[in-house]
């Protein structure tokens, strides 16, 4: 009996084998990430470039998949706290958050954008947030964990792209990425 799924490109045990499409990217995470050239006039503007300073995009593959992301802004990652709520204190709040994360700094997969809802109402981001996050949430562990991998990498390239420019804090220097005590 077929199930209409071709075991070829698979071992015994299901996983991809080298030699499939699927097996092509290393299982432990994206190889490389590509960051944009950050556009470092817009961030020396007088007052306005305070609301660029920081943003990086970046762009991996991951098994065939191209996928492009960028740094989240302060008010994204508020909301991430508020998607992530319901899961304070469980098992699954470090997967809610990673997911949470991947779903809102995720722009593009394949340069096709992510969904936005239809006629969303733009003084509520929080519905927005949830829509995307709950896109993520679809995805398998191992594509959260490489996006989240991606992200945490870029967070790093945007902490040495601030100290280049010489507008970190001491502090910030020896911080980890993702939350840390001045943002939690």
């Amino acid at each position: 009996m077929t199930d209409g799924f071709s075991r070829d490109p698979q071992d015994e045990a299901g996983f991809p084998r080298g030699d499939s499409p699927a097996g092509d990217s290393p299982v432990d995470g994206p190889s490389e990430l590509n960051v944009d050239k950050h556009d470092e006039s817009a961030w020396r503007e007088d007052f306005s470039g305070l609301l660029r300073l920081g943003a990086l995009r970046g762009w991996f593959e991951w098994c065939g998949h191209r996928i492009a992301l960028r740094t989240l802004t302060t008010d994204e990652e508020l909301l991430v706290a508020q998607l992530t709520r319901e899961f304070d204190g469980s098992i699954g709040a470090t997967k809610a958050y990673a997911t949470a994360i991947c779903g809102l700094a995720v722009e593009a997969v394949d340069r096709r954008p992510m969904p936005v809802p239809l006629g969303e109402d733009p003084d509520m981001p929080y519905k927005w947030a949830l829509e995307r996050f709950n896109y993520a949430r679809r995805w398998y562990p191992p594509t959260i964990d490489a996006i989240f991998d991606a992200y945490l990498r870029l967070e790093i390239r945007q902490r040495e792209v601030m100290t280049a420019l010489g507008k970190s804090s001491a502090q910030a220097d020896d911080a980890s990425p993702g939350l840390s005590a001045r943002s939690a």
